[in-house]
């Protein structure tokens, strides 16, 4: 029995269960959304669209058990129709370089924003991206602000004849196609419903988890926090909310996770200057309206 467990967990059967059952719950989902309240739909289906995402994060560092083009072909279909997959993958790959961590200019995932970009930005965009700071905030305002971000970045780049992403854009706007294929012509769902019921939603829960991942510090190893939590947290995130150990070593199983950070909780929380929280009830009790920092960049 021990054999076959460790061979289950070498080629990595727990992400591909995950992977079968939230393929198989999105399916059930939306052949069966007429006769769900919208408010189930949109509860149920972020959830989903929220693991789907965790999943795409797990395929950049693992799943190795399976050839690059294969992890490809099982994520490019974006089930939460904003981020191109090819774009995400190498944002995400910048994201790991610890030393840039925070830093606006160098971390594509980073909140903050310049000293001079904050100086020169108005009044009312100010309080709105220090409203994102709030945990209430990230819920609502956060999934306008990453898709804006985006179409921005883009934009530039179109402007300064930059052609290097209409390969991702062009594969992202095949996923879509097929995506409303399968929900609007096959499952009867509307668009806009999809968006707003499951796919905004699930933008908003993924955002939980990187609400409190990073804050600009000295030390690279003080950037980056734990947020511990129960089996649900863990399993929606695949324990990435357990943040430091996937910094230092971010090719470790998500199901591998738990029991280092169990043997070195110690010394992680040391390492990272005590930027640990006892679950996500104590974030959003400390930061419901509060904002975890101020979104630009210390002075150095």
């Amino acid at each position: 029995m021990e054999r076959i467990v460790d061979f289950f967990c070498r080629k990595e059967g727990p992400t591909w269960a995950i992977l079968v059952a939230t393929f198989a719950c999105w399916t059930a989902l939306i052949v069966s959304h007429e006769f769900l309240p919208w408010y189930v739909l949109a509860v149920v289906g972020g959830v989903i669209t929220a693991l789907h995402a965790s999943l795409i994060h797990e395929s950049v560092h693992c799943m190795r058990s399976a050839p690059k083009w294969f992890r490809a072909s099982l994520f490019f279909v974006p089930l939460g129709v904003l981020y191109p997959y090819f774009i995400y993958v190498r944002d995400h790959t910048t994201h790991h370089r610890d030393a840039d961590l925070t830093d606006p200019n160098r971390d594509p995932e980073s909140f903050y924003y310049r000293q001079d970009a904050w100086q020169r930005m108005n009044p009312v965009m100010k309080m709105i991206m220090t409203a994102n700071q709030t945990f209430a905030g990230r819920m609502i305002l956060g999934p306008f602000i990453v898709t804006i971000r985006l179409i921005r970045v883009e934009i530039r780049r179109c402007l300064n004849r930059d052609g290097s992403n209409l390969r991702a854009w062009a594969l992202h706007i095949a996923g879509l196609v097929l995506l409303f294929a399968i929900v609007s012509g096959w499952a009867g769902m509307p668009w806009w419903q999809y968006i707003v019921f499951i796919a905004y939603p699930g933008l908003a829960f993924s955002l939980i988890r990187s609400f409190i991942e990073h804050r600009s510090a000295d030390a690279p190893d003080h950037r980056t926090a734990i947020v511990e939590s129960g089996w649900f947290f863990g399993l929606l995130f695949l324990n990435n909310n357990l943040h430091v150990v996937h910094h230092r070593f971010p090719t470790m199983k998500w199901y591998e996770i738990p029991a280092y950070y169990r043997q070195h909780r110690q010394e992680i929380e040391q390492g990272n200057k005590g930027f640990v929280f006892r679950g996500y009830g104590e974030v959003i009790r400390r930061y419901l309206f509060k904002p975890t920092f101020a979104p630009v960049q210390p002075a150095v």
